[in-house]
């Protein structure tokens, strides 16, 4: 059986519900690891964008459908306050997830002032995890109130070996990587070991 629209949204804003509460669980328990925190960070803030482009989508299914306007009513205040940190997908285009070079200008190389410090972009990480909360909230609601939709998505996906294994898997594998890139390195360049200060 072929899945709705609404079912597919239901089941991509489900995936992403899974991982926004991995990250926020990570977030909150290394809360004064600053690294960490930056990283977890910046990865929120484009699944929150990635949560706001499929949240579009959701408005062309409340207009057939009472039940999905009643959820969207629901969760207006979580959606108002996510949509009022207009820069964010300025921020994530060209900071986070697609390098730091802005379409938008030509492929000039972003300035910090106009994509963050001008922009209307979060800077404190408690409104980031805020943000990432309520887009899990929302997810919920939908999940909650939609639960057929949910399900029949649910069934749709094929079952497969969650235990393949890719890459290396011991960080005695990776030192070893690292090592033997090092020495090609250096072997060809000897004043990059000084550069990369190992």
């Amino acid at each position: 059986m072929q899945l709705t629209k609404f079912q597919e949204s239901m089941l991509f804003i489900g995936a992403m519900k899974n991982v926004l509460e991995n990250d926020l669980r990570v977030f909150k328990r290394y809360l004064h690891d600053d690294d960490l925190k930056f990283a977890m960070n910046n990865k929120m803030l484009i699944e929150i964008c990635s949560f706001l482009e499929e949240w579009k989508r959701f408005k062309k299914y409340a207009k057939d459908d009472e039940g999905v306007r009643a959820t969207m009513k629901i969760t207006a205040p979580a959606i108002k306050r996510l949509k009022s940190w207009r820069g964010l997908e300025g921020w994530r285009n060209t900071m986070l997830a697609h390098g730091p070079r802005d379409d938008n200008d030509g492929g000039k190389v972003t300035l910090l002032d106009k994509r963050y410090f001008d922009a209307e972009v979060p800077t404190t990480y408690c409104e980031v995890m805020l943000l990432a909360e309520y887009c899990v909230y929302v997810i919920a609601a939908f999940i909650c109130r939609h639960k057929a939709d949910h399900i029949v998505a649910l069934g749709s996906i094929k079952k497969s070996d969650n235990n393949v294994v890719r890459g290396i898997q011991t960080q005695a594998e990776f030192n070893l990587a690292v090592k033997e890139l090092q020495e090609h390195m250096f072997a060809l360049d000897p004043e990059l070991k000084e550069c990369f200060d190992v």
